[in-house]
């Protein structure tokens, strides 16, 4: 399976960058010039600088209105600059990292998504975005809630990042973001790692791209990892890995249409009656009821591995403070800038012309 990892904005190429440590093919769009030259791991011929015309490389500032018409002016060249990646060799999903909050990541990552689909409709295109924290202020959120419903359009699924989450850890400010940042890239290459590989049973290139095809809805990853020497049940980790953080999103599982479940360990602890005990548990526990899986015995390992995908999530405490913060306060500035308009007319009213005043004045 091929994945293109597209970063978009500063916290998006930050993403993608990792991912490019770990050998995946990605490419970093940014507004700002000194953002891109930061990157440590993206190919240098791979980083794309767009709306130099308009912001002259300095960024857009977390001004969405800018880095949407940044893509709008530079797409030509980004998607010419994906089909000479793409080679004669279909890509089956472009992953494109981003920061909801910002304004080159929310401006611009909706108009290079549907251009995606538009263009490459056998792909699929899943957004991956971090949410603003609280303290960010009201117009990190705006952007936010505005890109959650652009891309619920135009993607197959968005995985949402909270980066609220950043409260419980007691590392410094770079090392919490960067701790994210490193999980997401996990999580999603331990995914990849199993797909389309040998296994006791197999998930296969098609049941991923099921999974992730979930109508613009939030999806939402899991994981769980234990010395196979110290594990005590395989049902219980299994069960860990769908009530852990997941990426960092407070969501409701039981509200999701898919699950994807992928085991990989020393056969001796691969027991067929606690995976299916969790298997038939989690199958009951979902709205789609429908879950696929990959068991993947292999006798080289130390640690059993489940990586967990769930998609089709349309309740989400998250994504729900987001909106309904962001709808709010839209509604209080929208009435009072009408209040204001409606206390500037009346206050002008009955004022004359310069021509009422100085009649005659010129000849």
């Amino acid at each position: 399976m091929r994945a293109l990892i597209i970063g978009i904005g500063q916290c998006g190429t930050k993403i993608a960058d990792l991912f490019a440590l770990v050998d995946f093919e990605t490419l970093a769009i940014n507004t700002s010039k000194g953002d891109l030259e930061y990157l440590k791991h993206v190919p240098h011929e791979r980083r794309i600088l767009i709306g130099d015309s308009i912001v002259g490389g300095k960024g857009v500032n977390a001004n969405p209105i800018l880095g949407r018409e940044a893509m709008k002016r530079d797409l030509s060249m980004i998607m010419r600059k994906i089909d000479s990646i793409m080679g004669r060799e279909d890509i089956d999903i472009f992953f494109l990292t981003f920061g909801f909050g910002g304004g080159t990541g929310a401006g611009g990552t909706p108009i290079l998504a549907e251009a995606l689909k538009n263009e490459y409709p056998d792909s699929l295109v899943v957004a991956i975005g971090a949410l603003p924290l609280k303290e960010e202020g009201i117009r990190p959120t705006i952007n936010a809630a505005i890109t959650i419903d652009k891309l619920s359009k135009v993607a197959d699924s968005i995985v949402a990042i909270d980066n609220n989450k950043l409260r419980e850890s007691g590392d410094d400010i770079s090392k919490a973001y960067e701790k994210i940042n490193y999980t997401i890239v996990e999580r999603i290459a331990s995914l990849l790692a199993l797909i389309d590989i040998p296994g006791e049973q197999t998930l296969d290139g098609s049941d991923l791209k099921f999974v992730l095809k979930a109508f613009g809805s939030f999806a939402t990853i899991g994981y769980a990892k234990e010395d196979a020497s110290k594990l005590k049940n395989l049902s219980r980790l299994i069960l860990k890995s769908f009530e852990s953080e997941g990426l960092y999103l407070e969501a409701n599982i039981e509200s999701a249409l898919y699950g994807l479940i992928a085991i990989h360990g020393p056969p001796e602890v691969l027991k067929a009656n606690e995976i299916f005990e969790a298997l038939n548990y989690l199958t009951h526990k979902i709205k789609g009821k429908q879950i696929f899986r990959g068991f993947y015995p292999d006798p080289r390992e130390r640690e059993v591995e489940v990586v967990t995908l769930l998609s089709g999530i349309y309740e989400s405490k998250s994504i729900e403070d987001i909106i309904i913060t962001a709808r709010n306060y839209a509604q209080s500035f929208m009435e009072a800038k009408e209040e204001a308009e409606t206390k500037k007319k009346e206050l002008l009213q009955g004022l004359p012309d310069f021509d009422d005043i100085y009649p005659g004045e010129v000849e």
